[in-house]
């Protein structure tokens, strides 16, 4: 899933280009309100049993950038009068042959994509001693005003660099993706249940390994915990809270803390 930050020797960076944009203040409430997550509205899932790639232009001869893995989503912007819908690629646009795509449902009940009217902290325990930050912010932002294409994305904003990524919560799982690689990821396929497996990130095997998982981090003790497997990566999201912890090899890789 798309959480995986780069490494650079031991340290671990929050790799993309460098974001523009006001400072956020790192608060996490716990009052009780609404719990927000992002809009389904322009997302589309990819038709399964499809081969599909994502176009500089609309049409079939223009430049392939990429063919999409299975269980793969993207974010629609508009449409073509020839069979093609504008997509939010990386920080620009790109076409995908419209019949390639489906609708989806938000997921309702409890969910596992995070409040977007929330600001999460986020400790980096590898990153300690080095020139790159031990915590980052993650907020959810609307907007992106270098680039019209990018909006609806949790900035996370840390120092040396930043990073953008997209979440939806819908009725077949919770999707995920890098601002970067153009196109998000099943990350956890619903309903849940232990053990079952599916295509994900990348094209990997993921495997749902525990459903009641209880987890304690510096934000808090979290029960119900769902965990993931997807490569040498580990996943733990909190219901009704979201990401709260990823491990590599069994080593925390980040953690909530507030």
């Amino acid at each position: 899933m798309s959480y995986s930050f780069k490494k650079t020797g031991t340290f671990i960076t929050i790799t993309a280009v460098a974001f523009s944009i006001l400072t956020l203040t790192p608060t996490f409430s716990q009052a009780k309100s609404t719990y927000k997550t992002a809009s389904v509205e322009q997302f589309r899932e990819v038709q399964p049993n499809k081969t599909v790639h994502i176009f500089s232009k609309p049409s079939a001869n223009s430049k392939k950038y990429v063919k999409l893995p299975k269980n793969s989503g993207v974010v629609v912007t508009g449409q073509t009068k020839n069979g093609f819908s504008k997509i939010r690629y990386q920080f620009q646009y790109a076409y995908v042959k419209t019949s390639a795509l489906k609708k989806v449902s938000a997921k309702t009940g409890t969910h596992y994509a995070r409040d977007i009217s929330k600001k999460y902290r986020y400790d980096v325990p590898m990153n300690a001693g080095s020139i790159y930050a031990r915590t980052f912010t993650a907020s959810f932002l609307k907007t992106y005003k270098p680039s019209p294409a990018v909006t609806n994305f949790w900035f996370y904003k840390s120092s040396p660099t930043q990073f953008g990524i997209t979440e939806y919560d819908t009725s077949k799982g919770l999707y995920t993706g890098d601002i970067e690689d153009g196109y998000l990821s099943l990350s956890i396929k619903y309903p849940i249940k232990k053990n079952l497996i599916w295509s994900g990130e990348l094209g990997q095997k993921t495997k749902i390994t525990q459903t009641k998982a209880t987890v304690k981090t510096k934000a808090g003790t979290f029960k119900n915990v769902v965990v993931t497997q997807n490569g040498k990566m580990t996943y733990y999201y909190a219901p009704n809270k979201g990401l709260i912890q990823t491990k590599d090899q069994g080593k925390t890789f980040i953690q909530l803390t507030k």
